[in-house]
């Protein structure tokens, strides 16, 4: 075991052996100093031999029990400044100077009080030591004790400059460094939080802590049941519980504490940082049953459930590990926050990749089925009007819906390849050219005329030429097949390269450019005001692309105004794009 085990988190440890050094030294120094003491000199030495024996006394105790450590540290601060001021008068001579140890004595008592409580307690207890010093001086001064007033005064200074330096640093005194708990996000099982989330959460409380033995209870949020895990030596044990095995739980899920069951003691820390020792009033949930009769109960928290964490054997237990144990119990909450975090952005990307997959399907397969669907009836009534020797127009007819059911088959495999290959670096497209091809093939599919008025070429991301082309595909297939439509008109407006289109150049500035699409027919129109009749799979994709969609359909046609913003990735067209669902590079899609 090294100095750093030994004495690492153990304030009570530190300060009970630097007091027996100082005290030592402070022995020593008086016992073989050169210089003519004082005729108080052998009362400052049985003084400083019967603070040592305590010191050597509280060493002991420091080491054996972190109880009576707390209850006796007021007591001892209260001894360590009377020895201060006592020792200091009955054993310095007139003429000495530097040789006195009271800045050492100054500075324990001062660190003790920061180390036990806070910066708020070290404050207010040197500035009593700094007044009591004052106040003996001006006594024995009265008294007309021999006393250099000079080096008094300059003594004074020092312990006020002292006083400020190790105030600020109790101010400025950091909780100790936990070191970050990463849970794996592929973690499936049971419970919310997870197995392996509430195993490596125990593990890793265990190892910060320097725990041999531990427990962890985790009450999820969604669930009635308690989880628990257990490690002991060469053991580790699974276990569900009831609500019915919780006595005690909300007392423990309150506070963090050390805790002594069988002499029923805690200790905790209060709201203004102190540790306060008091009678342990309600029972540790489940630590008797891992075998932890001492050691720290630690409550943690997340927006998935409560859990609560006892770990037992720890070697030299003290009030710091209140300390190092809310910082851990912090540390795990947090984790178990990036966990829930994790999970839900995990769900909502597989929701929205469904979603887009989904409208690809219907906007593509489903759509391209349906046109087959068409012209095949339409054959069939084709083949019944014509004469029997007569299948000219019949075989170009199936040709032709072959040649569509081929191209739609390979699409089919260009998506299927899209999904499984890793994501591709965006590639730029020109629009006009993609739109042109694509209103082509949707014309022949849908035996309608379909004409594309554009200001020239634009070039787009790959992607972003994709889900327009989808929406140019969705909506001449819904004027053919609901309205039966005759000619489609498709006017674009777009920036005219990618360079400036991208940029936010143009317009307001930070405003995005947007992407300007008008799609009219001559059919039959619906309800515009009617939210059944609206084109869902167009809506959707819009409001995917941060766009926005306005529909105007009457007896005479209906007309689709699209506007798509070109500055800014929407999360959907950033999953879209890392994807690649679809293909981008072709003339159809």
């Amino acid at each position: 075991m090294n100095l750093r085990t030994l004495f690492e988190y153990r304030s009570g440890r530190v300060i009970a052996v630097f007091r027996a050094v100082l005290a030592l030294v402070f022995l020593g120094a008086v016992l073989i100093e050169p210089i003519a003491g004082t005729g108080n000199l052998r009362l400052g030495e049985l003084l400083l031999g019967a603070y040592l024996l305590l010191g050597m006394l509280l060493i002991v105790l420091a080491w054996r029990s972190w109880w009576y450590d707390q209850r006796l540290a007021v007591a001892m601060l209260a001894i360590d400044v009377i020895v201060f001021l006592a020792a200091v008068y009955l054993t310095e001579s007139s003429n000495a100077d530097f040789g006195s140890p009271f800045l050492a004595l100054f500075a324990l008592i001062v660190l003790s009080a920061t180390l036990r409580w806070d910066w708020r307690a070290a404050a207010r207890t040197g500035a009593i030591v700094t007044v009591l010093f004052v106040a003996v001086g001006f006594a024995l001064t009265a008294a007309h004790f021999p006393l250099d007033m000079f080096r008094f005064g300059r003594r004074t200074f020092y312990m006020a400059a002292l006083l400020l330096v190790l105030v600020w640093f109790g101010i400025q005194r950091r909780e100790p460094h936990v070191p970050t708990l990463d849970i794996p996000a592929d973690d499936r099982s049971g419970t919310q939080a997870g197995d392996g989330a509430l195993w490596a959460a125990l593990e890793f409380a265990m190892t910060v802590i320097g725990a041999p033995r531990g427990m962890l209870a985790w009450s999820d949020a969604d669930e009635p049941w308690i989880e628990l895990r257990c490690i002991g030596p060469g053991s580790r044990t699974a276990e569900r519980v009831g609500p019915d095995a919780l006595a005690g739980w909300d007392a423990a899920t309150r506070e963090p504490r050390l805790f002594d069951l069988d002499h029923g003691r805690k200790l905790v820390r209060d709201r203004d940082g102190g540790t306060r020792a008091l009678a342990l009033s309600s029972p540790v949930p489940f630590g008797p049953a891992g075998g932890i009769t001492e050691g720290l109960s630690l409550p943690f928290h997340s927006v998935s459930g409560d859990g609560l964490l006892v770990l037992g054997g720890i070697p030299g237990l003290g009030p710091d590990y209140i300390t190092l144990g809310q910082g851990l119990a912090r540390e795990i909450g947090t984790a178990f926050d990036r966990l829930t975090v994790t999970r839900f952005e995990r769900d909502a990307l597989v929701a929205r990749t469904r979603s887009a997959i989904a409208r690809d399907l219907h906007d593509s397969v489903a759509q391209s089925l349906a046109g087959a669907c068409f012209r095949l009836e339409a054959l069939r009534r084709s083949i019944q009007q014509t004469p029997v020797d007569d299948f000219t127009i019949a075989e170009t007819e199936i040709v032709s819906v072959r040649d569509a059911l081929r191209r739609e088959q390979g699409h089919i495999r260009s998506l299927i390849e899209s999904l499984r290959a890793p994501a591709q670096p965006p590639q730029w497209r020109d629009l006009h050219a993609d739109l042109t091809a694509t209103l082509a093939d949707a014309a022949t599919h849908w035996g309608v005329i379909a004409d594309l008025v554009s200001t020239g070429p634009a070039d787009v991301p790959g992607w972003l030429s994709h889900e327009i082309q989808q929406l140019v595909r969705e909506a001449v297939a819904n004027a053919a097949r609901h309205g039966h439509a005759a000619r489609v008109k498709v006017e674009l407006t777009a920036p005219e390269a990618h360079s400036a289109a991208f940029s936010g150049s143009a317009g307001a500035p930070g405003q995005a450019r947007r992407i300007k699409l008008a799609i009219a027919d001559d059919g039959h129109g619906f309800d515009a005001a009617a939210q059944a009749f609206r084109p869902w799979s167009i809506s959707e994709r819009v409001a995917a692309l941060d766009g926005d969609l306005t529909v105007d359909s009457g007896t005479t046609g209906t007309r689709l105004a699209i506007s798509l913003p070109t500055g800014s990735l929407p999360a959907e067209s950033l999953q879209a794009r890392s994807l690649q669902i679809g293909p981008v590079a072709g003339a159809r899609v």
